[in-house]
C-alpha cells in the first residue's frame, strides 16, 4: 500500500510541472495594451475607441479602461487582488448608452477577481448603485475575460443584473 501512495506522490510531482506553465502562460498573455473591434462587438456607442492595459504581477492585477469620442475621454484603473475585494472609486460610469443612468451611492465600485476554467478565464464580479430618475438602483456585473488560442484576441463579456442581454466585446491586440 505505502509503495502505491509512493508512486501515485512520485508521478503528480513528476505531472504537476508540466501543467502549471499552461496556467501561467494564459495569464501571462492576458496582458498588454488591447482595443476594441466595433466590428464584431456589441454596440460601443457612444464611445468611438474603448482601450484596455492590463498588468499582471503576482496577485495583482490592474486594468485599465479608456473610452473615447471626438470631444471626451475617460480612463478608469481597477486595481484588483485575485481572491480579494476591492473598493475602488468611479469618477464617470461609463455603461451608460444612452439610459440616463450615473454612478450613485458611494460612488464605488466593489470588484473581486478569480481565474477560473484552470486560470484561462479571468472572472470579475462587480456590485455597484447607479442613479436613475426612478431613483438609486444596485447592480451587479458579471465579467469573463477570454482570451483566444493564439493570443491574439480578446473576449470579454458582461452580465449586467440590470440588463437582459449580455455585452460583448472582442479586442484585438494593439
Amino acid at each position: 500500500m505505502n509503495s502505491l501512495r509512493h508512486r501515485i506522490a512520485l508521478t503528480l510531482l513528476i505531472l504537476f510541472p508540466l501543467f502549471m506553465p499552461l496556467t501561467s502562460h494564459a495569464r501571462a498573455d492576458l496582458a498588454g495594451s488591447w482595443q476594441v473591434d466595433p466590428a464584431l462587438s456589441s454596440a460601443i456607442d457612444p464611445w468611438r475607441r474603448i482601450l484596455l492595459e492590463i498588468n499582471l504581477v503576482g496577485d495583482a492585477l490592474t486594468i485599465e479602461r479608456t473610452v473615447t469620442t471626438g470631444r471626451r475621454n475617460s480612463s478608469q484603473v481597477f486595481p484588483l487582488r485575485i481572491g480579494e475585494t476591492v473598493s475602488v472609486p468611479v469618477e464617470w460610469w461609463t455603461g451608460n448608452r444612452h439610459i440616463g443612468a450615473y454612478i450613485g451611492g458611494d460612488g464605488k465600485e466593489n470588484l473581486k477577481a478569480e481565474w477560473i476554467d484552470g486560470g484561462e478565464v479571468l472572472r470579475v464580479e462587480s456590485h455597484y448603485v447607479l442613479a436613475t430618475s426612478q431613483g438609486e438602483t444596485p447592480v451587479r456585473s458579471y465579467y469573463e475575460y477570454r482570451l483566444s488560442p493564439d493570443g491574439d484576441e480578446l473576449t470579454v463579456i458582461e452580465l449586467r443584473s440590470s440588463r437582459p442581454l449580455p455585452i460583448v466585446h472582442v479586442f484585438r491586440r494593439s
